[in-house]
């Protein structure tokens, strides 16, 4: 009986070769390997959605829901402001608490608060307009029209252009 040789699969040898090489690599460059661990957690916590937190705000998912939103608007007569996010922005995690605590403030037969993740849902042709960052917060009228268009999360600015729209803090949020 002839015996058959096995020929050599030259990638199984490459494999080790390059397993070899690429310890060897990460083992001279350490803070290499840290930040890499570092990205690749920040990019696993950011990939969550980001909580609901208690307050006043309604999510809008749909364009559906938008539409819904801008029409309840202009029936009651109601200003409305949106917090564009995304998910895997650090910022817009961040001011997402402040954001839902900033809707208790605020009399809600007056104004509703909405946030919209608009790296999943566009709405720019639908009344939104642009959204060129986030966090990316706007107000609007009863009618659809942009009162205050501010980029980043800037609490003080957005609460002085509510104020500025004549809307009412609620009573046990009055400034002294």
């Amino acid at each position: 009986q002839k015996k058959k040789k096995k020929k050599k699969n030259s990638s199984s040898i490459m494999i080790p070769s390059f397993v070899e090489s690429l310890v060897a690599f990460l083992s001279e460059k350490p803070l290499l390997v840290i930040a890499i661990i570092w990205m690749l957690f920040n990019l696993y916590k950011n990939s969550k959605p980001i909580p609901e937190y208690p307050g006043n705000v309604r999510a809008i998912k749909t364009k559906k829901e938008w539409n819904q939103l801008r029409e309840e608007s202009k029936r009651d007569g109601k200003h409305y402001l949106v917090d564009y996010y995304a998910d895997w922005c650090g910022p817009c995690r961040s001011a997402a608490p402040i954001y839902a605590e900033m809707s208790k403030d605020f009399d809600g037969s007056q104004i509703i608060f909405a946030k919209l993740n608009a790296s999943k849902l566009d709405v720019r042709k639908d009344g939104a307009g642009p959204v060129k960052c986030f966090p990316t917060i706007k107000l609007y009228d009863p009618n659809g029209a942009i009162l205050k268009h501010v980029e980043g999360f800037k609490k003080t600015e957005i609460i002085d252009s509510i104020e500025a729209a004549g809307i009412k803090r609620t009573e046990n949020k009055k400034k002294d």
